[in-house]
């Protein structure tokens, strides 16, 4: 008689079936190079406002800035095309089974490992923010480089599941821990993370997705907006960005919005204008490490210049303060290699990692998201999860899957 191991037993109720959508049915912005296009347009767009009183004046270094990070893109992109197979074929949809029992078994585990860096961060450091101290939302906890990415991955893997029970119960989860650690960019990015794969397995037809596309944006503005305002005050806020007087009616969501889309830009504008090169540096890899073994900035000075507003970057920072515009080269061509996987490796027969990687994309304005431990360490999650919990069929042409 053969063993069957607990893990691997499951039966027909505990299976999804479904199909990734095409290629050539994904809207627009599950493409990875018009996604980058559209996320520097809103780069541009929102420095033209000149939001602040230290913004970045003349277009004519961020436009050169975009043109580099365009260029070098897409030379990344078509080096690596040449090389990657495509699978499947723009036309082919793959169908596929989700064994539901091991979605939830890995999310159990996942929610061990958080409960247990939680409760020694509240015996070791006191009650986490929300139920603390709202100051301490940047400097509270140890671990969180593990602890974030593994409740974003509990969030995303929550609406795998086909109980409503569930999918509810490891969702708030995963949502809760990370409102209660006042933590806005970790919130959003689950939230951009699970809209991706729907968009990448729904049935729905493109009119309907960009209709729930638009009202999920719209929600994810509005929780960035009230996240914010409940640890920033309004007086705070526009004091410590510098708003221009004749913006201090407008709705906070679009300050906030505005601002967090502009001032990174800015700052990368002003380093490469009036801060001088001094050589390379390492410095770009620091977020691989480990938090207790990353070594000291030496780029801390410029980070408090005084045309460096709230210390915030684009995805380009590290790369330009290490190497200069050679850095706006490297970064954007290794982009333009992960854009040509996503096109033709990636995409919906690997949602879960393509969700990270559009997700990152979605979020290059306002820092560098591939090149940091919290990211490998949810890619490898993910990654195991595919392959666990996933099996794959032979690719389809859509015409027999609507037959």
């Amino acid at each position: 008689m053969k063993y069957i191991s607990l893990w691997d037993q499951w039966d027909v109720r505990d299976r999804v079936r479904g199909y990734a959508r095409p290629q050539r049915d994904l809207p627009f912005y599950c493409d990875p190079l018009k996604l980058f296009m559209l996320i520097w347009m809103v780069m541009l767009v929102s420095l033209s406002f000149h939001l602040t009183y230290v913004t970045y004046p003349s277009m004519g270094i961020p436009l050169l800035i975009f043109a580099v990070s365009a260029f070098s893109m897409f030379l990344g992109y078509f080096v690596a095309i040449a090389i990657l197979r495509r699978f499947p074929k723009p036309q082919e949809a793959i169908s596929y089974t989700i064994n539901v029992v091991r979605v939830r078994r890995i999310n159990l585990i996942l929610c061990l490992i958080c409960l247990l860096i939680i409760a020694f961060n509240w015996i070791t450091l006191g009650p986490p923010p929300a139920f603390g101290d709202f100051s301490t939302y940047l400097t509270y906890g140890r671990l969180k480089q593990i602890l974030f990415p593994v409740l974003i991955t509990i969030t995303v893997n929550a609406f795998l599941d086909t109980s409503k029970t569930q999918r509810f119960l490891y969702a708030a989860f995963g949502v809760s821990w990370l409102l209660i650690y006042i933590t806005r960019g970790a919130v959003l990015v689950s939230l951009v993370q699970v809209f991706f794969i729907f968009s990448l397995r729904t049935s729905i037809s493109k009119r309907k997705l960009y209709f729930v596309g638009l009202i999920c944006l719209i929600f994810t503005a509005f929780v960035g907006s009230a996240i914010g305002n409940a640890r920033t005050s309004m007086a705070v806020f526009m004091e410590v960005l510098q708003i221009r007087p004749q913006f201090l009616d407008w709705p906070m969501i679009y300050l906030w919005l505005i601002s967090y889309i502009s001032i990174p830009f800015s700052n990368l504008c002003w380093v490469l204008d009036k801060i001088p090169f001094h050589g390379p540096t390492p410095a770009f890899l620091y977020p691989l490490l480990p938090s207790f073994w990353v070594p000291v900035d030496p780029h801390i000075a410029i980070h408090n210049d005084p045309r460096m507003i709230d210390g915030a970057s684009t995805y380009l920072i590290s790369y330009v303060l290490d190497l200069s515009y050679f850095g706006i080269f490297f970064a954007n061509f290794c982009l333009g290699i992960g854009c040509a996987w996503m096109k033709k490796c990636g995409g919906p027969r690997k949602m879960l990692v393509s969700a990270i990687f559009l997700a990152g994309l979605s979020f290059i304005f306002f820092s560098d998201p591939f090149a940091s431990l919290s990211t490998i360490i949810q890619v490898s999650i993910q990654s195991f999860v595919q392959r666990k919990c996933f099996v794959w069929d032979k690719p389809q042409h859509i015409e027999e899957i609507h037959s």
